[in-house]
């Protein structure tokens, strides 16, 4: 017996009738069923917006959207399309409020299993199943295979929430610009994450692209020019100088490690948009994208400081 079964053969027909009968009833009410080959595609990208307790899922047409928040000041959303999904029946759409920490062990019950030279996950074979039901009073039920051996996980579904609308204005983008996402992980590892804050300019003139980390010990700042292999699109209409917390960008980093490109995009109001572009075992992609408010305004008289180090990211 799979999770990927279609249909099972009974030599009695009298047991059949009575599966058929029972499984009946217990889909009268399903309202979303979903099937992956592999659990960790699902976990590895839930682990990205891990950042809060608690997460907002919802099953749309389009495919599943996973919404975390912290503090009404940074939301990210994992957004996984149909095409991820070995299998995707959607009789209604789904919102409800859910423990994230509960669904990645659930996902993770079997371990993961680590390269003993390299440290990097290995492949495994665990499927998943996800299981709703349209009676909210009814657990968020998975199942979980591994080599013909089925765990059923039953985890607890929470009253639905008010998530943030920062309304960010996508006619009025000031900029946007795109990395390769290691280039920019590795841009971030040469300033202090444990600042206060970090400051981002970006302008039409050289460098193009900063960032300064301002902490307690001074400041660490790190340039990235239109013309680095790092950065695929510039495009500035106006010139940004907005800071943010230090926090936020530590959030990004889990994101960064599996993704391919990162798109940064900022509009008039100085809320960045962060989009990830990650590619499953399945090699189709699913989106990450995190929404951060500007920590504070920067004024005309700080736009002269100047950072005490600063690195050129050229490849």
């Amino acid at each position: 017996m799979s999770l990927f079964d279609t249909h099972q053969e009974d030599t009695d027909d009298e047991e059949e009738n009575n599966v058929n009968e029972q499984e009946q009833t217990d889909s009268a009410d399903v309202a979303f069923v979903a099937k992956l080959k592999s659990s960790r595609t699902l976990a590895s990208i839930l682990k990205t917006i891990d950042f809060a307790d608690d997460a907002i899922f919802c099953a749309l047409t389009t495919g599943v959207k996973i919404i975390v928040e912290d503090k009404q000041c940074v939301q990210g959303n994992a957004f996984i399309d149909t095409r991820v999904f070995d299998s995707y029946e959607l009789v209604r759409q789904v919102r409800f409020r859910f423990h994230l920490e509960t669904v990645l062990n659930c996902l993770n019950i079997f371990g993961v299993p680590l390269d003993p030279v390299t440290h990097e996950p290995l492949p495994t074979n665990v499927a998943v199943q996800i299981h709703y039901r349209e009676n909210q009073t009814h657990p968020l039920q998975l199942y979980l295979e591994e080599d013909g051996v089925i765990t059923e996980c039953l985890i607890k579904v929470l009253d639905d929430t008010d998530t943030i609308d920062f309304d960010f204005q996508t006619e009025n983008i000031v900029s946007k610009v795109v990395f390769k996402a290691s280039g920019f992980k590795e841009a971030l590892s040469e300033i202090d994450l444990k600042a206060d804050c970090i400051e981002l300019f970006i302008t039409q003139d050289v460098p193009h692209f900063r960032l300064i980390a301002n902490g307690c010990g001074g400041s660490t700042s790190v340039d990235i020019t239109q013309d680095s292999p790092v950065m695929d699109t510039f495009l500035c209409t106006e010139p940004v100088h907005n800071r943010y917390k230090t926090q936020f960008f530590q959030y990004i980093l889990r994101a960064l490690s599996i993704a391919s490109k990162l798109s940064l995009r900022i509009d008039a109001a100085g809320i960045l948009c962060a989009q990830f572009l990650i590619y499953t075992e399945k090699d189709k992609p699913s989106l990450v994208e995190y929404f951060f408010g500007p920590d504070e305004e920067v004024h005309e008289h700080e736009q002269n400081t100047q950072p005490s180090d600063i690195v050129l990211v050229e490849d």
